[in-house]
């Protein structure tokens, strides 16, 4: 039964033709320098493009042959990439900015429980991001790496109406859905001599954390910040064809969603991966 059987009974639906042709010139700078084998510097601007569509659940014929505009951005960015120590630690940074123009965005509609697309007139992303690497010995090597993003839609009057006011929903000034403001990242990678089996045991850390976002560009259900914690064992001798893993995944147990849907004051959610573990042997012939 579809979704929208309520315009169309059970069993029934329509045809019609539906197209668009969109074209764009994307151009690209890119200004680099390398001042030395240690430090690499670049700065850049660059224009995308994302073609225009048709929703993919229309709830009548008008809806299926109204496409969305296309979408297009503007990118400033800055960065640079280094190696120290004797290429012992690596560090990598950027800033950057960006202006989207008619930034398409889809949201569940609850009166017809299908997808619609609307175009944000525009919205701004700007943000840093860097990455960590230090290789302490030759048994042990430490990550760190992190971003934030500052995402706001800068004009975006909505198809949908606002309940309490009969009005076109405003979200302008909201942050973007689905997009969280800081997220982090941290591993340790440990290798154990096994006698003659070389540098066979080998231990990995890898933690994973992200602040609270919004689900939908209301910016009323959120979902709070979580964190996820893998660990993996693993025996692989240096000149062996074989190896052998134990590991595991959230292990502890996060609960978390990985998508929301909204419609008549409720919520169907989708939940992330609770604890997981396994093991993995490897023959190589």
């Amino acid at each position: 039964m579809a979704p929208n059987r309520w315009i169309y009974s059970a069993g029934t639906g329509f045809a019609t033709p539906y197209g668009e042709k969109w074209s764009k010139t994307t151009p690209q700078a890119i200004l680099e320098w390398t001042q030395s084998d240690a430090l690499f510097l670049y700065a850049t601007v660059a224009r995308g493009f994302k073609g225009g569509g048709f929703d993919d659940t229309p709830a009548n014929i008008a809806q299926s042959v109204t496409s969305y505009d296309p979408e297009t951005a503007t990118n400033y960015e800055i960065g640079f990439k280094a190696n120290l120590l004797d290429r012992r630690i690596r560090l990598n940074a950027d800033i950057f900015t960006m202006d989207y123009e008619n930034l398409q965005v889809t949201q569940t509609n609850a009166a017809c429980l299908c997808n619609i697309t609307d175009n944000a007139a525009s919205a701004k992303i700007k943000g840093v991001e860097a990455e960590f690497e230090f290789l302490a010995s030759e048994y042990l090597r430490l990550s760190l790496g992190g971003s934030y993003v500052d995402a706001t839609y800068k004009d975006f009057i909505e198809s949908a109406i606002n309940p309490s006011t009969g009005q076109r929903l405003n979200s302008s000034g909201n942050r973007l859905q689905r997009t969280p403001e800081t997220q982090l990242s941290a591993g340790i990678d440990v290798a154990v001599p096994v006698g003659s089996l070389g540098n066979a045991l080998k231990f990995s850390l890898n933690y994973s954390w992200q602040s609270d976002l919004f689900w939908a560009t209301d910016n009323v259900a959120k979902e709070k910040s979580y964190g996820l914690l893998d660990a993996r064992i693993g025996l692989a001798p240096t000149d062996a064809n074989w190896a052998v893993a134990i590991w595991g995944k959230n292990l502890s147990d996060e609960l978390y969603r990985t998508n929301i849907i909204s419609f008549f004051g409720e919520e169907v959610s989708q939940f992330g991966t609770p604890r997981t573990y396994g093991i993995d042997l490897s023959w190589k012939f």
